[in-house]
């Protein structure tokens, strides 16, 4: 079951520049000519669909990421996965977005999948990062956001096409790394929360000025089904109540949300070519499995 919370009705909103130009669904552009001084790919990537790259954030890290350019119009996604996570997790997502003709890079943040070598050589997995308020790993991972846009301007992907999405405490970074960058033109959430791995938002959501966020989660997951609501109402303080979308399913966290719910995935894509919260039901009808004053996701993506 899907129950999309219908809030905050914004008609006539503006569509983003590149929803006019949407191709109809094919196949993703299958490469892209780098610019000369463009960082090298990397040798391999274990991500389907994508071409594997390698990234340096300003600190040291080497990263290694997976990339599928965007068809020309439409705008490229920067996909940030959860604590203990890597950019396989992103799977169901990227080929929805593909489909559509939307561009990703999926990044192993530090510490995370073929991310673990240290600048100074150690090898670190997740576990071992420090996630302390005066010393935080996951704080730092916005370097890995900021060397993604470097590359992905590098390889001349305007950088005001370059949306973000984050899981968990992916998405804590994510809108962290959108409060100071106004170019970034939209923002989604799976299962936000107040402060994921010591990383606090509520802060960053007040500074995310008139620009769409979507937050996503389940009535299951008992800590962002009370606090993503909380954040959601700063958002429309901030962002505008036009700009600021919250939509609740059934069950799972995170990345995970998009296989266990059913037309999840559908949804988050569409919105991404229409932002603006949809107008709420006119019929206070019940309707089995809804609820009064909602609209299910329309599609089917789970597997």
């Amino acid at each position: 079951m899907i129950i999309a919370a219908l809030v905050a009705a914004a008609l006539g909103a503006s569509a983003p520049a590149w929803a006019d130009d949407a191709p109809a669904p094919a196949a993703p552009v299958a490469s892209a000519a780098p610019v000369a001084s463009a960082p090298a790919p990397a040798a391999r990537s274990t991500m389907r669909g994508g071409q594997p790259v390698e990234l340096k954030a300003v600190d040291g890290w080497t990263l290694r990421a997976a990339w599928d350019p965007a068809q020309p119009g439409r705008p490229t996604a920067i996909l940030l996965h959860g604590t203990g996570q890597r950019k396989e997790d992103w799977l169901v997502l990227t080929r929805a977005l593909s489909t559509k003709g939307i561009g990703w890079l999926a990044i192993d943040l530090r510490g995370h999948g073929e991310s673990r070598v240290s600048p100074s050589g150690e090898v670190l997995s997740w576990k071992k990062l420090n996630a302390k308020r005066d010393l935080n790993d996951y704080e730092d991972m916005t370097r890995d956001v900021e060397a993604g846009v470097g590359w992905l301007t590098g390889q001349g992907v305007p950088e005001e096409t370059i949306g973000l999405i984050g899981a968990e405490v992916g998405g804590s970074v994510a809108i962290k790394y959108a409060a100071v960058h106004p170019k970034v033109p939209f923002v989604i959430l799976l299962s936000p929360a107040l402060s994921w791995r010591e990383v606090p938002i509520v802060n960053a959501i007040r500074a995310y000025k008139n620009r769409p966020i979507l937050m996503i989660h389940s009535e299951a997951d008992r800590r962002s089904s009370k606090e993503a609501p909380l954040l959601y109402e700063f958002a429309k303080l901030s962002a505008g109540p036009q700009h600021a979308t919250l939509i609740v399913v059934a069950q799972e966290r995170g990345t995970r949300l998009l296989r266990a719910n059913k037309g999840l995935t559908a949804q988050l894509v569409a919105w991404i070519d229409n932002p603006a919260p949809p107008a709420p039901a006119v019929s206070t009808a019940a309707v089995s499995g809804v609820a009064v004053g909602t609209a299910p996701a329309s599609g089917g993506d789970a597997r």
